[in-house]
């Protein structure tokens, strides 16, 4: 009886957490008060090619992601990544907070395989459960 019991407690713990949601991010992120040496940012900025894809953030707030097409010691020019072409896009330094490189996300191919490896893993806890309860 105490594995029957057990067994549903953690049946229903599996079902009702959700502990993987994405829900957003958990701690708060404030941008805007983040302090930036102007210095060091020019200099990464520097060293990163024309044309790489960039990820830039702002003081005022939003992103904005598109192609490098140069650098100054004063601004950045980026091509937005749109559908519909648009003129490239002047920065000044003064008014980011943040610049990375932009990945991309991660590939379809590893996206279906992580989710069918959390289907199988779910999959075999789900029976293993079953199996507990019912094994008496």
């Amino acid at each position: 009886m105490l594995k029957q019991v057990i067994a549903v407690v953690l049946c229903a713990a599996l079902v009702t957490t959700g502990c993987a949601s994405a829900g957003g991010p958990r701690v708060a992120q404030d941008p805007q008060n983040a302090p930036v040496d102007r210095a060091i940012l020019a200099d990464y900025i520097k060293q990163i090619p024309a044309g790489s894809r960039v990820r830039i953030e702002r003081t005022a707030g939003g992103a904005l992601r598109g192609t490098l097409l140069r650098s100054t010691p004063d601004s950045v020019t980026v091509q937005r990544n749109t559908r519909v072409p648009e003129p490239p896009v002047d920065v000044p330094l003064a008014t980011i907070t943040r610049l990375t490189l932009d990945t991309g996300g991660a590939s379809v191919g590893k996206t279906v395989a992580i989710a069918v490896g959390a289907g199988v893993g779910a999959t075999f806890a789900v029976l293993l459960l079953l199996a507990a309860l019912l094994g008496d």
